[in-house]
C-alpha cells in the first residue's frame, strides 16, 4: 500500500480531520481550476473585438449584418413612418465599400446581397413617404446604390410573415409527435448518412435565431474514423458507443462575428440554439443523434482545434454523434422535471 493510500486511511479514522482535509483539498482544486476561466478570457479577448483596421471577411460580414438589421428591424416597427436610421445605414454603405476594398466580394454572397438589398428597401421608404425633406441621406444613398445594386426581387425587406394553417394541419401536434420522437441515442448502425441530407438538415438549421442575424455557427462532420476517435478521445461522455457513430457534428461559433465582453454569452447562445434546430431536424429526417458536452479543460480544447485545423476564433460549442438507430433501439426513459418546478407567470 501506497504511503498515500496509508496516510488517506489515516486520516479517515477522524471525521473531523478528514472533514477538514476533504473540504481544504476540495477548495484547492477550485481554485487551481480558476485557470480553466482565464483560458476562455485570454480567448474571448483576442477574438471578439471590432476595430476599424480589421479586415477579417468574418468581422467585415458579422459587423455587416450587425448594422443592416438594424435597417430591416426599423422598416417593420408599427406606429407612423419616419426617417430613422442615418447612423446604420452610413455604416452599411461603408462596410460594404470596405469589403469591396479588402477583396474580390462575390456579388452573389448572400450578406452582401441582402446588405444591398436592405439599403434599397430603405431608399424606397424614404422616397415613397417623403420622410426626408431636408435631403439628410438621400443623395448619399442614391450615389451609393448607382454604384452597387443587386436583384431586388430576392433581398427585398420587410416580407410578410408566414401564417400557418392550423386548420388544415395540426402544427402543434406535430411539433410536439417530432419533440418526443426525439431522444438521445447512443446505438448505431453502421449505415452513414447521405451527405445530401445532412446538408439540408444543416440548411434547415440555419433558420435559427442569432443575436442581429449574425450567423455565427459553422458546423464540421466529422467521418473519417481514424479522426473521429481522436476527437473522441478528448471528450469525456462517449465511452461505450461513440465509436458507433459514423459521423460525429462538431457545432462551433465564431466568437469574430461578436464585439466586446457584453455579447460573452453569446456564443454560447447562438450555438445552442443552433444546435437543437440541428438535432430536430436530423430527427425530422429519422436521423438519430446524441449530444456530447463540451465540458474539457484548456489542454484538450486546443488539441481538438489543432486536431480539427480550427482557427482560434472558433468555440467548440458542443459534439453530437449521428447516425440510424438499430431496429428496437433502447434510449432511457429520462423523466422531466414537473412543470411547476420550470415555469413561473408572474
Amino acid at each position: 500500500m501506497s504511503l498515500k493510500s496509508n496516510l488517506k486511511q489515516i486520516l479517515q479514522k477522524s471525521p473531523l480531520i478528514w472533514g477538514v482535509y476533504y473540504r481544504t483539498k476540495t477548495e484547492m482544486l477550485r481554485v487551481v481550476k480558476l485557470r480553466y476561466y482565464l483560458y476562455d478570457i485570454s480567448q474571448d479577448y483576442k477574438a471578439m473585438h471590432w476595430t476599424v483596421a480589421n479586415a477579417k471577411r468574418s468581422i467585415i460580414s458579422s459587423e455587416l449584418l450587425f448594422q443592416y438589421h438594424k435597417l430591416e428591424k426599423g422598416l417593420v416597427m408599427p406606429g407612423p413612418k419616419r426617417l430613422f436610421g442615418l447612423a446604420p445605414a452610413r455604416a452599411t454603405m461603408v462596410l460594404i465599400s470596405k469589403w469591396q476594398r479588402t477583396e474580390v466580394v462575390d456579388e452573389k454572397d448572400s450578406i452582401y446581397r441582402g446588405a444591398i438589398g436592405t439599403l434599397q428597401s430603405y431608399y424606397d421608404r424614404i422616397v415613397d413617404y417623403k420622410l426626408d425633406a431636408n435631403n439628410v441621406i438621400t443623395n448619399e444613398l442614391e450615389t451609393f446604390l448607382t454604384t452597387y445594386s443587386c436583384e431586388r426581387s430576392a433581398y427585398n425587406t420587410p416580407c410578410e410573415i408566414t401564417q400557418l394553417d392550423v386548420d388544415e394541419i395540426n402544427y402543434s401536434e406535430q411539433f410536439s409527435l417530432l419533440m418526443n420522437a426525439r431522444r438521445s441515442v447512443r446505438a448505431f448502425s453502421a449505415e452513414p448518412v447521405a451527405s445530401e441530407l445532412l446538408e439540408n438538415v444543416v440548411r434547415i438549421s440555419q433558420l435559427s435565431p442569432s443575436a442581429c442575424n449574425r450567423q455565427p455557427v459553422k458546423v464540421t462532420i466529422v467521418s473519417d474514423p481514424v479522426l473521429k476517435q481522436k476527437l473522441l478521445s478528448h471528450q469525456n461522455g462517449n465511452v461505450g458507443f461513440g465509436h458507433l457513430a459514423p459521423h460525429i457534428a462538431v457545432i462551433l461559433t465564431d466568437a469574430s462575428c461578436f464585439f466586446g465582453a457584453t455579447e460573452r454569452h453569446e456564443p454560447y447562445v447562438d450555438g445552442g440554439l443552433f444546435s437543437m434546430s440541428f438535432i430536430l431536424a436530423l430527427k425530422s429526417h429519422n436521423i438519430s443523434s446524441c449530444c456530447l458536452n463540451w465540458c474539457v479543460k484548456p489542454k484538450a480544447d486546443k488539441a481538438a482545434h489543432k486536431l480539427l485545423a480550427l482557427d482560434p476564433s472558433l468555440r467548440i460549442i458542443m459534439l453530437i454523434a449521428i447516425g440510424y438507430a438499430p431496429d428496437e433501439t433502447l434510449v432511457p426513459r429520462s423523466p422531466r422535471r414537473d412543470l411547476d418546478d420550470v415555469l413561473r407567470v408572474i
